[in-house]
């Protein structure tokens, strides 16, 4: 032992390798002590390298006040989703809109103007029904299909179309990227 600390005093290189261990150490104590204090102010269990120190456990109140309430289900076959035991859908969201005799007259006279006006330019093999796709849109394009059928168009393409909603329309019309005339269906959820 003598030797080693005759041999520390005399060797400059491992003096400052021994200053650099300690350090070292005294850097790491000092990182553990911060991240104690740390993780104890926000509850955790406070651990650094291989040290670990168990956080303080909640008092048995917050336990009780966390866990949910479980519903007690005495009956066979009782569905406890959001129908509350009534079978099928309830849309609960946006008003379902309505095909009316109004929209049929409007597209008619509509899709008469957009053909006397590109006449030359409209492809005629088919007509084009663009909606977004939500619920309400696809459940409107469904109503307006047999209307398209009876005003004479036997082959109607279907697409999925970014429209906006404008206020107090449902329906436009316009040229489909092939050319061919196009219903556009909008949202409702801008429509008065």
């Amino acid at each position: 032992m003598d030797r080693v600390i005759e041999l520390l005093l005399t060797n400059q290189a491992l003096q400052w390798a021994v200053l650099g261990v300690l350090l070292l150490a005294a850097t790491m104590l000092l990182i553990l002590f911060v991240q104690y204090n740390i993780d104890r102010a926000k509850g955790r269990h406070a651990k650094f390298l291989w040290f670990e120190v168990n956080a303080v456990p909640p008092p048995q109140s917050a336990i009780e006040k966390q866990e949910a309430p479980q519903p007690s289900i005495t009956g066979k076959n009782v569905n406890t989703g959001q129908n509350y035991g009534e079978i099928g859908d309830k849309y609960t969201g946006l008003k379902q809109r309505e095909v009316t005799q109004e929209d049929v007259q409007y597209l008619t006279q509509e899709i008469e103007e957009f053909s006397k006006r590109y006449a030359g330019r409209i492809n005629r093999s088919h007509i084009t029904l663009g909606y977004p796709g939500c619920k309400e849109t696809t459940n409107l394009a469904k109503q307006l299909y047999p209307v398209l059928k009876r005003m004479g168009f036997n082959k109607i393409e279907v697409c999925t179309l970014q429209t906006f909603g404008v206020a107090g329309r449902k329906f436009s019309v316009s040229n489909a990227p092939d050319n061919s005339i196009m219903i556009e269906i909008f949202p409702a959820d801008n429509v008065e």
